[in-house]
């Protein structure tokens, strides 16, 4: 088993700390506020939660990341969640130019929020790993925030 590297973990903790505060505090405080300035803290968030995953990949069986793999689905959970006010508040070029500007892969489905049918239930927060998000037209994005399998 791979040991995480000191260097690895400290990143993994910024970017997740960082995650989280985006999801829980600062979409949910733009939403309140109705304010619209919201393209460079949504471009950052995507890339804390690219680094998140880079980690988990990378550390798959880490014990350290364990409680983190579940803490994550649920954050993944919120931000699917606020996809609608996000995307009120953010004109979808933006979004979508950044995603092309970076050549992301649909497996990062967080850049495809867009993506997922407004009409279909939201992923819960208990989906199993590999859980197809509903996007509006098909593609190869799933739900995986790379859990351990036993």
């Amino acid at each position: 088993m791979k040991r995480i590297h000191p260097k690895d973990e400290r990143r993994f903790i910024n970017a997740w700390r960082e995650y989280e505060n985006m999801v829980t505090r600062v979409l949910p405080r733009f939403a309140l506020r109705q304010l619209n300035d919201l393209a460079e803290d949504l471009d950052y968030l995507l890339f804390c939660r690219d680094e998140i995953e880079a980690v988990f990949h990378q550390y798959l069986n880490e014990p350290k990341l364990t409680t983190y793999r579940t803490r994550i689905l649920a954050l993944d959970v919120d931000l699917v969640l606020q996809r609608g006010e996000l995307f009120a508040r953010l004109p979808l070029k933006f979004y979508r130019a950044a995603r092309k500007r970076n050549a992301v892969p649909r497996s990062q489905w967080w850049w495809y929020l867009d993506e997922i049918k407004s009409e279909s239930r939201p992923v819960e927060r208990t989906a199993a790993v590999g859980t197809r998000l509903p996007l509006a037209r098909e593609s190869s994005a799933t739900y995986e925030p790379r859990v351990r399998k036993r």
